[in-house]
Formats: C-alpha cells, structure tokens, sequence
C-alpha cells in the first residue's frame, strides 16, 4: 500500500531531520515553556507544519526554519490557553444544589471584589478587566490602553497580589470558605 503525500512528506522529514536538529529544537522549545507535555506537542506539530509547508530538503536552514514555526505553534498553544471573555455583570453564580448560605456567600465575594478592584488605579483596573474578564491579549491592551506590553504585565501582577492579598485578609482565600 502507497503512502499517502502528507504520510511521505512527515516519514521523510522525520528522517532528513537529523537528531542534533530535533534535539535542538527540542531544546529551543523547552526554553520557550515549562511543561514538557506542551513542548512535545509543539515539536510533534512544528514538525507536522514543516512536512506540510515546505520541502525540507530544500530549506537552507532548516533549524531556523523550523524555530520560527515553533515559536508560531506555541503562540497558537498560548492562545488558546487564553480565557474566553465572560459577561461578569451577568453571570448566575446560583447552581442547582446551592444552599442559601452558599449563594450569600458567593454574593458577598463577589461584592468583596467589586470593592477591591473600585479601590485599584483606574489604569490597573482597566488592565485587569480587559485581560481576565474580556479575555483580551496583552498587545490588544497595550495598543487600546497606548501603554507598552511591559506596562500591561506589570499592572496584571500587581492587581493580582493586590486581589490575593485582600481576598486572604478578608479570609476568602484560604479554601475554607
């Protein structure tokens, strides 16, 4: 039985690729992330979108070549890590086997952190409420808000010690609630 031409192409990239290549671009990848299941799914992918893209014999570099596609498929891994926005205004916190005590609870949380981010700068609010209530990226912020990315980062730190410091010494976050 033939190969299929996308089987060809994988099996002869697999095999043109040389260990000191994949163990190089394992390398580069492992640096980009922490969890090795995720960079074994960028190299497995950044080796699958190469066989599809390009003849790698070709390639006249083929490690950078393949660098600058896996740095592409671990934005594509990140992204989709991304939360999706959520309309926080309207979200019923009431399940089904929710008990009173445990919606006053909810409600007063919920109200508890409504007071802390109104007590926040308006900049470091903003930030925080775009990135982890509208699910917006850290450049889509930066270019709405006119700051640097780096700006961004440091007021989602900052309102997230911020949140945690005050959720713990109003005992929320101690998991017992």
């Amino acid at each position: 039985m033939k190969d299929s031409p996308n089987e060809a192409d994988w099996q002869g990239l697999v095999k043109s690729t040389t260990d000191h290549t994949q163990n190089a671009l394992k390398a580069f990848i492992c640096g980009l992330t922490s969890d090795p299941v995720v960079a074994e799914d960028v190299l497995q992918e950044t080796l699958l979108r190469t066989s599809k893209s390009v003849k790698f014999a070709e390639l006249e570099n083929p490690l950078a070549y393949m660098i600058t596609v896996a740095k592409s498929v671990l934005y594509d891994f990140q992204r989709k890590a991304v939360p999706n926005a959520v309309e926080w205004h309207c979200v019923d916190m009431e399940a089904a086997n929710d008990s009173p005590d445990t919606q006053y609870q909810n409600a007063s949380k919920l109200a508890f952190i409504e007071t802390v981010l109104a007590n926040m700068s308006a900049l470091r609010r903003d930030v925080f409420i775009m990135r982890r209530v509208d699910g917006m990226s850290r450049d889509d912020i930066a270019t709405a808000l006119d700051i640097s990315v780096e700006a961004v980062k440091k007021h989602l730190t900052r309102a997230m010690v911020e949140l945690t410091l005050r959720l713990e010494e109003a005992g929320w976050a101690d998991g017992t609630e």
